[in-house]
């Protein structure tokens, strides 16, 4: 019997060590399967340098055409004098990324906006459609009255493109593009993107 037992002890051993050996390994393959922490330093610098490489954040797109109508002078065909403008203008609007705050506590990350604003305005000059020109006698500089003229349709039309919500729909994009683009990049912390 002392022949068996002695068979018994190291076979007991034996067993204990593979099995210790086992769980083990199946610990170290189910510890390479779970999510791991992020190593990623999230802080404000960070945060805010990925932002800025952006630079300028265009999110809206607005096209205006309209008429503009130059009456000068009050004597007809001899000081008085204008035309009819039709024109297309584009605007882009957006925020400037430089201006946006970027704050990081233990829970959340707080990134601030800037209002939107208005990045270009322009009018196509192939639009350019003059009707009814009237000339005057006295009274003739048609370069500088197109000049004059551009100008104020293209505050005009800056002016429509405002009332019709361009800034308003600039801010709602910008902040739906800043919540995609730090998606999974805050150490699970939470994102709150507010307005200036």
């Amino acid at each position: 019997m002392k022949k068996d037992q002695k068979f018994r002890l190291p076979f007991r051993g034996l067993f204990a060590f593979v099995a210790v050996v086992a769980l083990l390994m199946i610990g170290g393959m189910i510890g390479q399967h779970l999510p791991k922490a992020s190593h990623e330093t999230v802080s404000e610098a960070a945060i805010s340098s990925r932002l800025a490489d952006i630079g300028e954040l265009s999110t809206e797109k607005y096209t205006y055409t309209g008429l503009y109508k130059l009456t000068q002078g009050e004597i007809p065909l001899i000081t008085q004098k204008g035309f009819s403008m039709v024109y297309t203008a584009n605007f882009k609007a957006g925020i400037k990324v430089k201006d946006v705050q970027v704050k990081v506590d233990q829970s959340k990350v707080t990134v601030t906006l800037p209002a939107a604003k208005i990045l270009s305005a322009a009018i196509d000059p192939s639009s350019i459609k003059f009707y009814d020109q009237k000339a005057a006698l006295f009274n003739w500089s048609q370069k500088e009255d197109v000049t004059k003229a551009e100008k104020a349709a293209l505050k005009r039309a800056q002016a429509a493109a405002i009332k019709a919500g361009i800034l308003t729909s600039s801010e709602t994009s910008a902040k739906k593009l800043v919540k995609q683009l730090l998606k999974g990049k805050l150490g699970g912390r939470r994102l709150v993107v507010l307005q200036a």
